[in-house]
């Protein structure tokens, strides 16, 4: 029964997603106030759903995955070289004659998720353990990276808010971890393993899944006035940020498999924390660096629409990579134990 309930759920998710995104544009137009008087509790929100999958992270795993150098060296490269390189080019293609637009989508591109993603990657049958420890990297860098890029590539020098990147990886990276260790620690000390696995774990899933529609109904009833307002805006930057998702998950996870040889939990892992953007910064960007221009922040306003369908997407696919092509191309058995049979390995 447990699992019927597991597979009906697993197919109506999708539609779930897409409904409270609906919802919430719906109320940000007819009732533009629910969502600013909602506004304060999306960091909440955020929280319940990374704290649920760092807790299913065994803390000895969690070291190891810090100290594996293939899957951060693959990761810095992408978001830090590859990734804002990729989406200027992008825009130089379909959005050099609107400058503002093409603005926000170097905003967009500039910093990777410190955030949702790990919520994706756990979707997509990501390890988790690499995933906390990916995020934990792009947290420290981007406070470097981010006003350098934006120089270079928009020529404008920002005063970066390192204090809202903080902020944010307190509330996303250090807080989850904290708390999800001490009910690690209590709950598997009380009552032990079998009942942690069997009865904690489903709970938070639940609340997981809970804090997920809710956050989403109220980010978009947040932007909803916003972008329905100018919905041709939409049009304007779907193809390039479709493109720039689709190209790097796929090329972040097949370089992760073919020339780092992860297997495929760790491969989509890469690829998921070089796909995830982190739009709560880019918008803040645009609001302040870029006030002067407001189609700036508009179209980095847009960005999560597009960003958590594509994600969504991209969450299906690589759970169904891990089922199916669980070791990749790994060369060393002895690198990652028996878990699997022989006839499995490349």
């Amino acid at each position: 029964m447990a699992a019927a309930r597991l597979r009906l759920l697993d197919k109506i998710f999708p539609v779930l997603i897409l409904l409270c995104m609906g919802i919430g544009l719906i109320l940000g137009k007819a009732a533009p106030e629910v969502g600013q008087t909602l506004e304060p509790f999306i960091p909440l929100g955020l929280f319940l759903m990374i704290y649920p999958t760092v807790t299913r992270v065994p803390f000895d795993a969690l070291r190891h995955s810090a100290l594996e150098g293939r899957p951060a060296l693959l990761s810095i490269t992408f978001n830090y070289l590859i990734n804002p390189l990729l989406l200027f080019s992008f825009g130089w293609l379909f959005l050099r004659s609107y400058p503002d637009l093409w603005t926000g989508l170097i905003l967009l591109g500039i910093a990777p998720c410190i955030g949702m993603v790990l919520v994706w990657a756990d979707l997509g049958g990501a390890d988790n353990a690499l995933s906390v420890s990916l995020m934990a990297w792009n947290s420290l860098i981007q406070i470097v990276s981010v006003p350098v890029w934006i120089y270079l590539l928009v020529g404008v020098r920002v005063p970066l808010p390192s204090q809202l990147i903080l902020e944010s990886t307190f509330l996303y990276l250090g807080l989850p971890l904290i708390v999800a260790y001490l009910t690690r620690h209590l709950a598997l000390g009380a009552k032990g393993e079998r009942w942690f696995k069997e009865r904690l774990t489903p709970v938070l899933g639940k609340i997981q899944l809970a804090a997920l529609l809710a956050t989403l109904v109220v980010m978009f009833a947040l932007k909803g006035e916003v972008i329905l307002n100018e919905p041709e805006l939409i049009t304007y930057m779907l193809l390039p940020l479709v493109l720039f998702f689709s190209t790097l998950f796929l090329v972040g996870t097949l370089s992760a498999c073919f020339l780092a040889k992860l297997p495929m939990d760790k491969s989509v892992t890469v690829g998921f924390h070089v796909t995830g953007r982190n739009f709560e910064l880019s918008i803040a960007l645009a609001l302040t660096a870029f006030a002067a221009s407001p189609m700036v922040a508009v179209s980095t306003v847009i960005g999560p629409l597009i960003e958590v369908p594509v994600m969504l997407s991209l969450a299906w696919t690589g759970k169904r990579l891990v089922e199916h092509f669980p070791l990749c191309c790994v060369q060393s058995r002895a690198d990652y134990g028996e878990r699997f049979s022989v006839d499995e390995w490349c």
